[in-house]
């Protein structure tokens, strides 16, 4: 009998090393998968902190202003480019979470495009209408 326990012992044992390794291959899986999405998030934050290029920054500017007169021509409110400039600048900036158009990360140069040749607000464009008329 006391080799038929040493038998049965020896394939448990394989079986155990076994799972053994398979909880070690287990582990280092999970490990990658951690470091992996590690480097994607911090991926993606190198990304948000580039900033648009100089040129970038200045065609965003020029788009502002070319809104600005696009929105105003649209509203009648002749005189107000200055005032829906800002309007639009401060749009975007809440849309971006950024101070400043050289703040705008250099992924979201297209959006920060898209986001000024949309804008349009009719409230603000209201009270700049009405502020310009008062004084005009």
């Amino acid at each position: 009998m006391g080799e038929l326990i040493r038998v049965e012992t020896a394939p448990m044992s394989a079986e155990m090393a076994l799972n053994a390794m398979g909880q070690q291959l287990m582990d280092m899986a999970m490990l990658l998968r951690a470091t992996n999405e590690r480097m994607g998030a911090l991926e993606r934050e190198v990304r948000r902190l580039t900033k648009v290029t100089p040129s970038q920054a200045s065609m965003l500017t020029a788009a502002i202003r070319q809104r600005a007169k696009e929105i105003c021509l649209i509203h009648r409110c002749k005189g107000g480019e200055y005032a829906a400039g800002r309007a639009i600048r401060k749009g975007i900036y809440a849309t971006l979470g950024v101070t400043n158009v050289r703040d705008v990360p250099r992924d979201d140069y297209k959006v920060a495009m898209r986001a000024i040749e949309l804008w349009d607000d009719y409230e603000v464009m209201k009270r700049i209408r009405e502020k310009v008329n008062a004084h005009g």
